[in-house]
């Protein structure tokens, strides 16, 4: 592995959490992360800075601690970095990784994520092969600057996604999977060999950014109060869950996997909020343009009650758009504005 100087940010997750009597504890575990690090970069020949930025469960974040970690990313490009690693919990890592990509990512850096989903101290513990598979990536000279998240897969390789590509992880997986699963290449058991893979029918790139100068605290707190992001469900009771909504709210809309909703006209439907909420602005998203040319009839019905809904943004990243977008001081005219390339036409009746 070649010498480099990299700076590596630490925020918690359960990289640095360990093992105690009743649960996984994040408060103890970061001493124990540093010096592992330590003795990974001495082993290595790796210069490294180390930094850390706040120490939380990924669950617990906020859009607050995003700007935090954004912050602290300016500060080390500042100071003439230009590789840096983050550790990070997998819970939010996708949140996290969107919101640092909508910053950074056109920038002349390399930014990569990483965590585990097993602590140091536990005996199937992926830390140190994650934390390899982030140097090798930031090392890789193939991979062009940006925004990423490498982490090991099921056949215990290190693939490379870029951060705006990313799912969520399901309640069953022990690793990442990317938007069509499409992971950009995957380097070999040995940390090795980078392959990357072809890219073929990827929608519209999403095109977006934010100057983080131009964020503040204030404004991140009261843009997250603006928006709201629920799931689709059998029998949803759409006017409960809207009840305590301001006028001028954004509800985010998770549509079940076909880019469909529930339209029925029935009372309490997310068709009748829809309907009669005409003071909130609700998006409908994702519709999968590589599966679905045509949106199925049930979401069109939603679209004609005034929904918006966009192809191939994950709900995710929509929710993290929609927060720094605001509190950069866009409006939601703007943002819709430019969020057009993935803006579901109307069909013609």
């Amino acid at each position: 592995m070649a010498s480099s100087s990299i700076t590596l940010i630490t925020t918690g997750g359960t990289i640095g959490s360990s093992i105690e009597s009743e649960s996984v504890n994040v408060t103890q575990g970061q001493q124990q992360l540093q010096l592992h690090v330590q003795d990974i970069c001495q082993h290595n020949k790796i210069t490294l800075k180390t930094r850390a930025v706040f120490n939380k469960n990924s669950e617990d974040l906020t859009p607050s601690d995003w700007l935090s970690l954004i912050n602290a990313i300016s500060d080390e490009i500042d100071s003439g970095c230009d590789k840096i690693i983050i550790t990070h919990g997998t819970d939010t890592m996708a949140y996290t990784a969107v919101a640092i990509a909508l910053c950074f990512r056109k920038r002349p850096l390399k930014i990569v994520l990483t965590g585990s989903c097993f602590t140091l101290d536990h005996p199937e513990s992926d830390v140190t092969a994650n934390l390899l598979g982030a140097f090798t990536t930031i090392g890789e000279a193939t991979i062009n600057n940006g925004v990423y998240v490498s982490f090991l897969n099921a056949d215990k390789q290190t693939e490379v996604f870029d951060a705006l590509d990313i799912k969520p992880m399901a309640y069953d997986e022990l690793a990442f999977r990317a938007a069509f699963n499409q992971p950009l290449g995957v380097f070999g058991a040995q940390q090795n060999n980078y392959q990357a893979y072809p890219r073929s029918n990827q929608p519209h790139p999403l095109g977006i950014t934010v100057n983080p100068a131009e964020i503040t605290t204030q404004a991140v707190e009261a843009s997250r109060q603006r928006i709201v992001q629920i799931s689709c469900y059998p029998g949803m009771n759409a006017t409960q869950l809207c009840a305590g909504l301001e006028a001028g709210s954004c509800v985010i809309i998770n549509l079940y996997h076909s880019g469909t909703g529930p339209s029925l006209a029935e009372e309490n439907s997310l068709l009748e909020v829809i309907q009669l909420r005409a003071d909130l602005t609700f998006l409908l998203t994702p519709l999968p343009s590589r599966y679905i040319t045509k949106p199925y009839s049930a979401t069109v019905t939603l679209m004609r009650a005034g929904a918006h809904l966009f192809q191939d943004i994950q709900p995710h990243a929509l929710y993290v758009l929609m927060v720094l977008g605001f509190s950069s001081g866009w409006s939601l005219q703007q943002l819709l504005a430019e969020l057009k390339p993935h803006l579901q036409p109307m069909p013609t009746p």
